[in-house]
């Protein structure tokens, strides 16, 4: 049985966006431990001392019980060129706590800062982030993602981005591309030009 990962982004002391994590929880569960009674993300913040300063990727691993958890001073991760990859048979709806396939794939692409896996045609996520194409004054995230995170997902309940296919050769229909993630917000300030972070 696989372990699973949550990340979440601690800001001077505050959890933020628990919520949506729970329901990634909740998916996990529902799909792997039915029978399990699911773990509460909030309750389980509750029992540990926070850091009260400074921005923490906080790292929680898990089955059916949380397994480990330790803070990590974040640390931002300059990106500013982006390679397609084909995706192939690799699947990771859930978040998994075993990356080395990802991690494998950068390895191979030196001449980028991250890739983009792209599957029949269909670009789909960076290997750090749910992604955003910018097109005239709307944004919009590929309908079918290697992973549904939790900022993607709080993203289209706000209405501030939109579902559809992004297709590789129509890629020059879109300005800019956006990394999102519970680190990276969608704004004009983290976006990337488009084609010209492309390599």
């Amino acid at each position: 049985m696989p372990t699973f990962l949550e990340t979440v982004h601690v800001l001077n002391g505050e959890t933020l966006h628990l919520d949506y994590h729970q329901k990634r929880i909740n998916d996990v569960f529902q799909f792997y431990y039915p029978s399990s009674p699911v773990l509460n993300i909030h309750d389980f913040f509750a029992s540990l001392e926070i850091p009260q300063q400074g921005s923490y990727r906080t790292r929680l691993v898990y089955r059916t019980d949380w397994e480990f958890h330790e803070f990590i001073p974040y640390q931002s991760k300059n990106i500013s060129k982006l390679t397609i990859v084909p995706t192939g048979d690799y699947e990771y709806t859930f978040k998994y706590a075993d990356r080395s396939h990802i991690l494998k794939k950068i390895a191979e692409h030196p001449e980028a800062d991250d890739i983009i896996f792209s599957k029949d045609g269909k670009l789909q996520d960076s290997s750090i982030a749910n992604l955003a194409f910018k097109q005239g004054d709307a944004w919009y995230t590929p309908k079918e993602p290697l992973h549904w995170g939790t900022t993607r997902r709080r993203l289209i309940d706000e209405k501030l981005i939109e579902e559809r296919d992004i297709l590789e050769s129509e890629l020059k229909d879109y300005s800019h591309i956006c990394l999102i993630n519970v680190f990276r917000p969608l704004s004009m300030e983290n976006a990337l030009l488009l084609p010209d972070s492309i390599v």
